[in-house]
């Protein structure tokens, strides 16, 4: 299976809990991702790598944390790309309000947004070359790529578990059930409309006998 992102979130400094994540596989790496934001520092971006399996990466800036988990191939630039993508687009959308935000407040708002960006990054050949990418590799230039035990503490080690698998087998189970909800109601939609035709037949029928036989009394048929 190709190298992606796997999973995102941005999140508020004065808050441990996220405003908005979006996870394109089933797994527990929200855990992970919980243990680095309380590690976060401020006004910077840092890389930490899980078993030369996956990568965090994440940007700090002004209060705000944009956070994304990878495939340890997927290219580091394009992730940073992404993630900077990402800070625009939030701001843009919240504005100052954005520092008044609670908890998931921003899901509802944000969410398919993060994961339209989230799968045009994966998927889009074109995604590096974006205008953000100059910005993006002039402030992680820097930015090295460090063990996840570094912000693990002893005692707290996390098997990360992810399943794209599942994931897609979610997808492939709601894209059927969907195909399922549209047949029926295609089936119905057609079916009224065969009702409507069929009486519309015996109504133009009807007036034909009605005119023939003289009229409702049938003085002629009779």
């Amino acid at each position: 299976m190709s190298s992606s992102i796997i999973y995102a979130l941005v999140a508020n400094d004065n808050n441990p809990t996220p405003l908005v994540e979006v996870s394109l596989a089933t797994g527990n790496f929200q855990l992970m991702a919980l243990k680095i934001l309380e590690k976060i520092k401020p006004n910077s971006s840092i890389s930490y790598s899980y078993e030369d399996k996956y990568i965090f990466h994440y940007h700090n800036d002004s209060g705000f944390t944009f956070l994304c988990m990878t495939d340890a191939s997927f290219s580091n630039r394009t992730a940073y790309t992404f993630l900077f993508d990402l800070k625009e687009k939030f701001h843009a959308q919240f504005g100052e309000e954005a520092q008044k935000a609670i908890g998931f407040s921003a899901n509802k708002q944000f969410e398919d947004t993060m994961k339209e960006r989230m799968q045009y990054f994966n998927t889009d050949p074109n995604a590096d070359k974006l205008k953000i990418v100059k910005q993006t590799l002039d402030k992680t230039r820097d930015v090295m790529i460090e063990n996840i035990d570094k912000v693990i503490q002893r005692g707290d080690k996390i098997e990360l578990l992810v399943s794209k698998t599942a994931y897609m087998s979610d997808q492939a189970i709601d894209f059927r059930k969907t195909s399922a909800r549209v047949k029926r109601h295609m089936w119905c939609k057609n079916f009224k409309l065969t009702l409507i035709i069929i009486g519309i037949i015996v109504l133009v029928i009807g007036f034909i006998v009605l005119l023939a036989c003289g009229g409702f009394t049938f003085p002629y048929c009779s």
